[in-house]
């Protein structure tokens, strides 16, 4: 884990931020390049949820639909069509790769995208990859479909793929529980819970940028964040808010935040 210290005495904090702001222009011109030309439909590689939120900022509702290959995906393609000529599921440009392999192994989203990328596949050409016992279900569009269907073996795992099985629904995300209590549910102080470290910390982390609320750059260390909300510090993983309790007898607030593994 590089700390933000770290990442200011290197330079490299500004230099991502340059480069990801400068991917963001080009994205985002593309995006309204696809508005413009109004075509039947256009359809995007596939994006994350940050550049998602990003993008539904400057598009008419109606005339958009984000979809990664099933209903809770994080990673899809953005298509942009005419008011009232929403896709299908079955029109998005996205095949479901289904890889199966003895349970007694174990895969990691890390093997899966290596593999791919191993085969100079482009990182946005793959989706969501879901891991559950003896099976691996890895979204992907373009030329990462023929590259999936040839693989044989993922890490030392050898691997029987087909694109013929639907999404199955029996994945389960990792998470890790941390418990803890607030003054109040300021953006800063949940962090102080999340990260386990000093208030002068995190209020660094907001002001530098590297932490997003639901998606979104956030900033303002005295955000109020609710049950539900989902936040991420760029070098620490990405967070939700599960519970907020009563307040304690000296007046604190039990929050239960999950980690996302």
């Amino acid at each position: 884990m590089i700390s933000l210290r770290s990442w200011k005495a290197t330079g490299l904090l500004s230099k991502m931020d340059k480069r990801q702001e400068e991917a963001d222009r080009i994205l985002a011109a593309h995006v309204q390049d696809m508005v413009r030309r109004q075509q039947w439909r256009s359809f995007t590689a596939f994006l994350d949820m940050r550049q998602y939120t990003m993008l539904r900022t400057d598009l008419q509702e109606g005339t958009y639909r984000f979809f990664g290959g099933y209903p809770e995906a994080q990673r899809g393609i953005l298509c942009i069509h005419p008011e009232g000529a929403e896709p299908s599921d079955e029109e998005f440009p996205v095949t479901c790769l289904t890889f199966t392999f003895p349970e007694r192994f174990t895969l990691t989203h890390r093997d899966v995208l290596g593999s791919l990328m191993a085969q100079q596949v482009q990182r946005d050409t793959v989706g969501d990859i879901l891991i559950s016992a003896g099976k691996v279900q890895c979204f992907v569009t373009g030329a990462a479909v023929s590259v999936g269907e040839s693989l044989t073996r993922i890490g030392r795992v050898g691997v029987k793929v087909s694109t013929d099985l639907p999404y199955s629904g029996d994945f389960h995300q990792e998470t890790k529980e941390i418990a803890g209590t607030v003054q109040s549910p300021r953006l800063d102080a949940v962090l102080r819970t999340a990260l386990g470290c000093g208030r002068e910390r995190c209020l660094e982390s907001v002001r530098a940028g590297i932490v997003t609320l639901n998606y979104a750059e956030c900033t303002e260390p005295a955000k109020l964040l609710r049950e539900g909300d989902i936040f991420s510090v760029r070098g620490y993983g990405k967070f939700a808010v599960k519970t907020i309790g009563a307040p304690t007898r000296k007046g604190r607030l039990p929050i239960l935040i999950l980690k996302y593994l």
